[in-house]
């Protein structure tokens, strides 16, 4: 199936999507040609189009436009083409691209087997499609608590959008006792109270380490996990640890530099982990199995993840949505009508 062609969203400046009708380049060895029919916007996603972040302020002195349906990388659809003795034309499947393969925001995506897996193509699109952020905080969470969870720990989330949801189900999943949620948004914090959350602080009207202090007793969480990519939302979640607690920091800085109250983490001797990527990289994809597993069993719930969704000729909306955060959205989704 030589030069499809299909809408597709291109990245023509900073902040500036356009639609466009391009051509797909034909397929090399071990790669498939799918069709998408649902993505989703990441945090990321939007840091990267606004070229915001240290890490893609610099794509301003780069050539624009950027290749077709970059840089969408959550995604589900049908293979079309397929030049990979994985997958067939009909196969249904997530795609968990790495850099090089960014390109869910198109009808079509091509990309490399090692980034898909089987899906069933039953049921809501979105609910699978949800497996690859959940994937990256099973990832996540790997790095900041590994172990067995004892009796009697506690837990923070400080954002609580999709990714910070997802965190706060998996923390009670893993059997955290409490887990408070911290957010700026009143909407997002009444989710976070139907899937579990034992509290919830909404700054700057409450104080967050206040709330925290109440839940345990005085003595701070034991895990806080910062989701917001903000460095507002690492000082709060600085200050809510507990002594020999661990902060798991998941956001993208935004600067090189960043001021913390540092004085919080060397009088409570805290351990402070990041938890960059990765989950591409694992042999088998094995996060991403397990959140396909964890959301097929019902163990996590993300079927009210999925607050808006626009058609891909109207992204630039879809985009504005998500980095201004209003209407109560939680994610934005694109379709490929």
């Amino acid at each position: 199936m030589p030069h499809v062609r299909g809408e597709a969203a291109v990245l023509v400046e900073p902040g500036r999507l356009e639609v466009e009708e391009v051509a797909f380049r034909e397929l090399k060895e071990d790669e498939v040609l799918v069709r998408n029919a649902l993505a989703a916007i990441c945090g990321s996603d939007v840091h990267r189009v606004r070229a915001e972040s240290p890490f893609f302020r610099d794509m301003r002195d780069h050539p624009y436009p950027c290749p077709a349906g970059y840089p969408g990388h959550e995604g589900i659809g049908e293979v079309v083409e397929s030049r990979s003795a994985k997958f067939a034309p009909g196969d249904f499947v997530l795609t968990v691209p790495n850099h090089a393969y960014m390109a869910s925001f198109a009808r079509y995506q091509t990309i490399a087997d090692r980034f898909l897996l089987p899906v069933k193509n039953t049921g809501t699109p979105s609910v699978h499609l949800m497996a690859q952020q959940l994937g990256t905080v099973v990832f996540a969470l790997k790095r900041f608590w590994p172990e067995p969870v004892p009796e009697g720990r506690t837990a923070a989330v400080v954002g609580v959008g999709s990714a910070g949801l997802l965190f706060l189900q998996m923390l009670k999943h893993r059997g955290f006792e409490k887990v408070v949620a911290v957010d700026l948004e009143p909407g997002r914090l009444e989710v976070a109270r139907s899937l579990g959350a034992d509290a919830t602080a909404l700054v700057p009207g409450q104080s967050a380490e206040e709330v925290v202090m109440e839940a345990t007793g005085g003595k701070g969480a034991d895990l806080v996990i910062e989701a917001a990519g903000t460095d507002g939302a690492r000082a709060h979640a600085v200050r809510m640890v507990g002594q020999q607690g661990r902060l798991g920091f998941f956001g993208m800085p935004e600067d090189y530099d960043m001021h913390l109250p540092y004085a919080h983490l060397f009088v409570r001797n805290a351990h402070l982990i990041h938890a960059v990527g990765g989950a591409q990289l694992e042999p088998g994809l094995a996060s991403f199995r397990t959140a396909l597993d964890l959301i097929g069993d019902g163990s996590i719930r993300v079927d009210d993840h999925i607050t808006h969704t626009f058609d891909i000729k109207n992204i630039a909306d879809a985009f504005d949505l998500a980095h201004h955060r209003g209407d109560g959205v939680v994610k934005v989704a694109l379709t490929f009508d």
